[in-house]
């Protein structure tokens, strides 16, 4: 009976120890790690721990692996380039759909209805030394701003936003464990399409500093924790951001950090991803500039037109953002409306061909209104003479007397 305590306590034990194993966090020594390739040269930099098995996709999307830890440096073995033309998508649109999305832009996104995004904080102390005076303010963090920045830039965007400012400190190893309620709780009452947990990394400035789009920003690292279950879906996800990214904004996206041992709650959606937004070695305007370049290709990334906003956007929606098909809300299904728009374009192609065949729109004319005078007029003829001119009763009943 003994044993049977005993066995308990060890489990619990072997629980709390595996779920800490199951995620690899940033290093607390006020140091950062470097990924040197196998001529030396430094070709990664992050602020997290790293490991042997821990990957890494850089700017230029060169793809390593760690092999061996010393102290501050990490060796890494290349693992050859990393195609991301195998993760950029870009719907194709057929003839009738590139119309009305030349002709009706706002009702396309209206009817395909507005993505939902939530936004948390894990490490709700992180701050930028060059604004906020130092890099750690306990429950009120630079970090929030650089949040409600995204939030903001995501709103403009057509894009619903549901915001969290729940604080989870101390920033220990826990966090993620306090953090799990507050994403459990976004996902479980908002159900968005993403999910973004927003930090900041501890490297020198130059590793994030760039100019995007003609502005100083700060770049964004992409963090993937490949310890659960869900970890390949998560880095294909990950993938698929840089990307869409790449495509619009080249040189926004730092890279990617791939953790063996991490976790991060991305096992709780498919669309979970925890950014980093600059070093707190930058400015947090830099971070806020850089995070909403990032705003402006979340759309792409989940594959929803944006929703028209501002006093213009007839019809809007609830916070879900979409619109119900045939319903009063949603006005006529997409159906119907497809109908009116293959008649209209039957219309419009048999004038042209008239138009072609005639050789001036006096002869179309002339020989449409013959059409209809004539040919059509024939085809209905009897029918329509039968409707003008009716049988008198007495006739029909003498023809039912002669059958007879």
């Amino acid at each position: 009976m003994a044993s049977k305590p005993l066995t308990t306590i060890l489990l619990g034990v072997f629980l709390i120890f595996s779920s800490v194993l199951g995620l690899a966090h940033e290093r607390n020594d006020g140091g950062y790690s470097t990924i040197v390739d196998e001529a030396g040269n430094a070709v990664y930099m992050t602020g997290w721990r790293l490991q042997p098995g821990d990957e890494v996709v850089t700017e230029n999307n060169q793809r390593y692996q760690v092999v061996s830890v010393e102290g501050d440096i990490a060796q890494g073995k290349p693992l050859g380039e990393a195609n991301l033309s195998l993760y950029y998508y870009e719907p194709e649109m057929g003839i009738l759909a590139k119309l009305r999305a030349l002709l009706e832009p706002a009702a396309v996104a209206q009817t395909e209805g507005a993505s939902k995004v939530a936004i948390y904080h894990t490490h709700s102390d992180e701050s930028y030394v060059p604004t906020d005076g130092k890099e750690s303010i306990d429950g009120a963090g630079g970090i929030y701003k650089v949040g409600a920045k995204f939030a903001e830039a995501l709103k403009a965007q057509g894009v619903n936003v549901a915001y969290s400012e729940a604080k989870h400190d101390p920033h220990d190893d826990m966090s993620y464990q306090r953090s799990r309620r507050t994403a459990l709780d976004l996902i479980k009452k908002q159900n968005p399409d993403a999910i973004f947990d927003i930090h900041r990394d501890a490297v020198p400035p130059q590793v994030y500093k760039a100019t995007v789009n003609g502005q100083d920003i700060s770049k964004i690292q992409l963090v993937v924790g490949k310890y659960g279950p869900t970890g390949k879906q998560i880095e294909d996800y990950a993938l698929q951001i840089k990307a869409a990214s790449d495509k619009k904004y080249p040189g926004l996206i730092k890279g990617i950090f791939m953790a063996k041992g991490g976790d991060y709650n991305q096992d709780l959606h498919p669309r979970s991803m925890l950014l980093e937004v600059g070093a707190h070695t930058n400015d947090r305007q830099s971070a806020e500039r850089g995070i909403a370049l990032f705003a402006d290709v979340v759309p792409t990334i989940l594959g929803k037109a944006s929703a028209p906003t501002g006093p213009n956007a007839a019809g809007t929606t609830g916070a879900a953002g979409n619109t119900g098909l045939g319903s009063l809300t949603g006005g006529v299904s997409g159906a119907t409306k497809s109908i009116g728009w293959i008649v209209g374009i039957l219309i419009v192609g048999a004038a042209a061909f008239l138009f072609l065949s005639t050789g001036s729109m006096k002869e179309a004319r002339a020989k449409l209104k013959n059409f209809a005078s004539t040919e059509f007029a024939n085809y209905l003829g009897p029918k329509a003479k039968q409707r003008q001119n009716p049988q008198p009763e007495s006739n029909k009943s003498e023809e039912k007397e002669d059958n007879k």
